[in-house]
């Protein structure tokens, strides 16, 4: 299944990181080649890339063409990286994520939000503001995210505080029998308020990761939109891209 799948590689990258920490793998040499880790983990050579790229994307690996895979650092490099491809790999985000929410209000949508998130003008919904920290290590705020939702769904709240580690959007889908099919994506840079720099322990003014997601059902009815904040130094976000028909 996709889901085991996408959990596969999550395995095969922990367990490389690993190995390069305790110094199996020392920085300057390389790593078996793609047809030998797909023997040593079991796993598609799919999968055994999506590891490698995760591995790339912290800063512990280099590739190079006919020479291989180099160990670059013994431990990722500051920040989160995070490669997602699908509803299931967000799911798996949320799950190594924790929500310290902040703040909840119900407000009336003006054009201007209406036209940035995607709501509908003069709608009414509710809004839950968390930082959101990785689940080992909670002293390091990771980013502040901002949760959109119709007010008739504001009975989840309760929930999105007992279960600070599932998607706000989830959590309705359970509720209201709304399943997530797919989640439209847009990522910007921007500049962080002071207010939200105090928050996240930044420097005001500093560059962030904008990232706002549509949460769709299988009708394309909306069912949630988060707003994320990352500092710059915070988060890298990957993806991956496949030839149709591949």
């Amino acid at each position: 299944m996709e889901g085991d799948g996408l959990k596969r590689y999550a395995h095969v990258a922990k367990d490389l990181m690993e190995s390069i920490g305790r110094g199996r793998y020392p920085i300057g040499s390389l790593l078996p080649t793609e047809f030998e880790l797909c023997a040593i983990y079991q796993a598609s050579r799919h999968t055994v890339r999506a590891a490698i790229s995760q591995l790339e994307g912290q800063g512990m690996v280099s590739r190079r063409k006919r020479v291989g895979t180099r160990v670059e650092a013994s431990q990722p490099s500051s920040g989160y990286t995070q490669a997602i491809a699908s509803v299931a790999d967000l799911v798996n985000v949320a799950e190594s994520h924790v929500r310290d929410i902040h703040g909840v209000r119900h407000f009336v949508a003006d054009i201007a939000l209406a036209r940035r998130l995607g709501l509908e003008p003069g709608g009414h919904y509710f809004c839950v503001s968390s930082i959101k920290v990785d689940r080992n290590e909670r002293d390091a705020p990771l980013c502040w995210t901002d949760v959109y939702a119709d007010r008739q769904y504001d009975e989840v709240i309760p929930q999105a505080h007992e279960h600070p580690d599932e998607l706000i959007a989830a959590l309705i889908g359970r509720a209201f029998s709304r399943d997530i099919h797919s989640v439209d994506q847009e990522v910007r840079p921007v500049q962080l308020s002071a207010e939200m720099a105090a928050s996240l322990n930044a420097k005001p003014g500093s560059l962030a990761l904008n990232i706002i997601r549509q949460y769709r059902d299988g009708q394309g009815g909306l069912i949630a939109v988060s707003e994320n904040f990352y500092p710059a130094d915070r988060f890298t976000l990957t993806m991956q891209m496949k030839r149709d028909g591949m």
